[in-house]
C-alpha cells in the first residue's frame, strides 16, 4: 500500500490527540509506559565529579572544544547517542587508555531516577 504525498505529511493521530508527546523520544516513551522512569538525567548531570573537574581544567586550554563536548553531554541521555568525535575527545581530554565502551561508561554515575 502506498501513501499519497498529502497522507505522508499529515500529523499522526498520536500527535493530534496528545500534542505534548510530539517531541518525546521513543525509548523514553516505552520506559514511561512501562512505569519505569521518573526523570532521566542527561549525561552531563551523570558525569562523575572527577571527570568534570578534569574537563573544566582542560576548558581553560581548549574552551571551544570543551564547550562543544559539554553541550553534547547536556543534550544526550544515552552514551549511544554521542558522536564518535565526542567519544574521541572525551578519551583524549580525560587521558583514557583506549576508546573501549566500558571506559566511557565508567565516566558516568548510574541514573538513580530509573526505577527497576
Amino acid at each position: 500500500m502506498t501513501c499519497t504525498r498529502e497522507q505522508r505529511h499529515q500529523p499522526s493521530i498520536a500527535n493530534i490527540a496528545m500534542p505534548e508527546l510530539k517531541n518525546v523520544n521513543v525509548i523514553d516513551m516505552m520506559i514511561m509506559i512501562a512505569g519505569g522512569m521518573k526523570k532521566m538525567n542527561n549525561l552531563f548531570e551523570r558525569l562523575k565529579p572527577e571527570a568534570l573537574a578534569i574537563l573544566q581544567q582542560e576548558g581553560e586550554k581548549y574552551p571551544n572544544a570543551i564547550k562543544s563536548l559539554i553541550q553534547e553531554l547536556k543534550i544526550n541521555r544515552y552514551i549511544i547517542d554521542l558522536s564518535y568525535g565526542t567519544i574521541i575527545s572525551m578519551s583524549n581530554f580525560l587521558n583514557l587508555n583506549n576508546y573501549r565502551l566500558i571506559e566511557i561508561l565508567n565516566l558516568f554515575e548510574e541514573n538513580e531516577n530509573i526505577i527497576n
